[in-house]
């Protein structure tokens, strides 16, 4: 997969005494854990797809991330027809016509995602920066006058993933 963000473009909003190497790797790293949430960025082809195993949950669906087109669903290995569902790609949810229906248990939704790349490159170089403020210590106290106590790491990279999707950031 060819790289979001280069370490050059990072630089510009990221201070590190890192390698370019160094940083490369770090960004891929990030951009990998990103693709792993939320699938595969789209191309200038908008030619991604994305399939997605979901539980029916009543009358709607929903998948990680916005989308701009729905491909194909299936319901319990059923293709589902277009006019049996409507799309709401901006909340990344589907939801089942006509009126009062409900989903089966087990939906493979198939679907263009939008083009996120900016809001990736965004999330990745706020990824960088915690990678790089990120310590071992959580608190350090030297004789009352100085004071630190680290933030919930996991927590921080977690509300950064959250901005790119809608469940299980």
């Amino acid at each position: 997969m060819t790289p979001l963000l280069t370490a050059a473009e990072c630089r510009v909003l990221v201070r590190t005494s890192m390698s370019d190497d160094d940083l490369d790797a770090v960004i891929a790293r990030i951009e990998r854990l990103i693709t792993k949430r939320i699938g595969a960025p789209q191309n200038d082809e908008n030619s991604v797809t994305i399939t997605e195993t979901v539980e029916g949950e009543g009358e709607h669906i929903f998948v990680k991330t916005r989308f701009s087109e729905i491909v194909s669903i299936t319901e319990d290995g059923a293709s589902v027809d277009a006019d049996d569902y409507r799309a709401w790609g901006d909340s990344g949810m589907v939801e089942r016509l006509p009126e009062g229906y409900q989903w089966d248990d087990v939906c493979v939704v198939t679907y263009k995602p939008v083009d996120q790349r900016d809001e990736r490159k965004e999330a990745t170089i706020n990824l960088v920066r915690l990678y790089l403020e990120r310590t071992a210590m959580v608190s350090e106290n030297v004789a009352g006058e100085y004071s630190f106590d680290a933030p919930d790491w996991d927590k921080a990279i977690k509300r950064e993933l959250k901005n790119l999707c809608f469940t299980g950031g």
